[in-house]
């Protein structure tokens, strides 16, 4: 009974210094600095737009809603454009059939863009018919010397 009593007594007393010193060890190492928000918690309750055509531009665009589009009443649409490389000037250019915009709202210039990046604008439209619009986004990124654009549409039901 001596010995079992004196065996346990050894286990114990090899792991605690043991114990002590992994303690000390992740007690005096620094936690790495939390980083802010990456892209998906910045667009959390955003919806992907559908990309229009072949385009292999590595950008996305999601999109948000402030209320239920309502013929005849401004509709604050909120975008967040999400590149995968760094490019220099990026335009948006915002259209679409049966929605007015204010002049000169149907153009954003970003001066650069960085890959994992969200970048977010914010405009008014107003439908001008019922049914199902599509408010069309063409995204252009400058890179390597070269410029190339990415389409998205946003659709909106307008009526019943």
């Amino acid at each position: 009974m001596l010995g079992g009593a004196a065996a346990l007594g050894a286990c114990h007393g090899d792991a605690g210094p043991a114990a002590q010193a992994t303690a000390t060890t992740h007690a005096g190492m620094r936690a790495a600095p939390k980083k802010g928000p990456d892209a998906a918690e910045l667009t959390a309750g955003m919806v992907d737009s559908a990309s229009m055509g072949k385009s292999q531009l590595p950008v996305e665009l999601k999109f948000n809603l402030q209320q239920r589009p309502t013929l005849g009443q401004p509709l604050d649409i909120d975008i967040a454009v999400l590149p995968q490389i760094d490019a220099g000037p990026a335009d948006i250019d915002v259209a679409g059939d049966g929605l007015t915009m204010a002049v000169g709202a149907g153009h954003v210039e970003l001066a650069a863009v960085e890959a994992g990046q969200v970048y977010r604008q914010s405009f008014k439209v107003t439908p001008a018919a019922d049914g199902v619009l599509l408010l069309s986004l063409t995204v252009t990124l400058k890179h390597d010397e070269m410029s190339e654009s990415r389409a998205f549409s946003i659709p909106l039901i307008v009526g019943h």
